[in-house]
This record gives structure tokens, sequence and C-alpha cells, in this order.
């Protein structure tokens, strides 16, 4: 069933699709690619709430998947069902609230939504999960930047600077001092 539903798929026969893969999944009801791919034909159908459905579904088979959690949030989003799409970007942490990924990407969906207090909050915890790495302090000082914390922002930076990262970091020490350069042009304007 999957593979004929494969072979619809790419001939753009979505109507035949969906029901191959709808069946295929009765078979094998944890096949994560049956079920993405379910989803990119109900999307080509614009059959949006039964992809969000499977979305949903989904998510229950992978309950610490981040990006799943994130596509539900943004398809509520567009579909105006914003009680939800708020539940849905909680679920982002409930998924995984020990995980620096889950905070991250809390923090870029708080900026997203103009909540940059938020934003900085889950930067905080990225900070603490994640001290290895420069991303959550470069993320929190962003955030700082942004709400006018110059002073918090420059100390956020200092401590990127004053650590030497490992090499798959090596712009960490440029994007400080770029994110410096914004704070200095701030103070000037004000």
């Amino acid at each position: 069933r999957k593979a004929l539903g494969q072979v619809y798929a790419k001939r753009g026969e979505h109507e035949k699709t969906v029901i191959q893969f709808q069946m295929a999944i009765l078979g094998q009801p944890n096949d994560v690619e049956t079920r993405q791919a379910l989803v990119a034909s109900l999307d080509a159908l614009n059959k949006l709430g039964n992809a969000l459905d499977q979305l949903l579904d989904l998510g229950e088979l992978l309950p610490r998947d981040v990006n799943i959690r994130q596509q539900v949030y943004e398809r509520l989003t567009e579909m105006k069902r914003m009680d939800e799409a708020e539940r849905a970007a909680t679920s982002i942490i409930e998924a995984a609230p020990m995980e620096a990924e889950s905070h991250q990407a809390m923090a870029e969906l708080r900026q997203k939504q103009d909540r940059w207090a938020e934003a900085g909050m889950h930067w905080r915890r990225v900070c603490e999960l994640r001290e290895l790495e420069p991303t959550g302090l470069l993320g929190l000082a962003k955030a700082q930047i942004h709400l006018k914390q110059f002073d918090e922002a420059k100390a956020t930076l200092d401590k990127v600077l004053a650590k030497k990262w490992p090499e798959r970091f090596r712009s960490a020490d440029r994007d400080a001092q770029e994110l410096l350069r914004q704070i200095k042009n701030k103070n000037k304007k004000e």
C-alpha cells in the first residue's frame, strides 16, 4: 500500500494517494514516513483539517519531536485558531522540558510573536542547559537588545567573548561583536 501510494503521489494523483497511505497506516501505525507523506498529499488536496489531524497523530507517535509541534502551531495559526495554536506552542516545551532544543524553539517562536521578554526567559534556559555552546547567550543578548536592556546585553556578550568556543562555533565572536556594535549604535541614537 505504501509503495502504491508513493507511485500515485509521484503522478500527482493525491486522492488515490491518500487512500493508499491511510490503508498502509492501518497496517503499520508507527510508520512515520508514510504519515508524513499522507500529510503532504492532504496538503496538496487542500484538506488542511485532515492534514492537521494527521500531524497531531504524528505528534503522539513522536512526543519529543519539536518540529512537529511547531508545524501544528503554524497550521493552527494559519487557520486562525489562536487558542489552540497557543496550546500547541506550549506543548513545544512540554515535549522536552529539560532539552535546550525545545526552549530554543520556544524562544524563537516568542520572538516572531514579538513577545521578547518571554523569549528572553527561554534563552536563559538554553544558556543553563547548553553551557558549552554560545547559541543561548547570543539569543539572550538579541532579546535583551530588543528590550533595550543594553547593560545586560553587554554583560551577556562579554561572556561570549571571554570564552574560547569549539571550532564549530567559530562565528560566535564575530556575532557577539556585531551585537555589541548594535548596542553602541542604539545608545548613540538615544
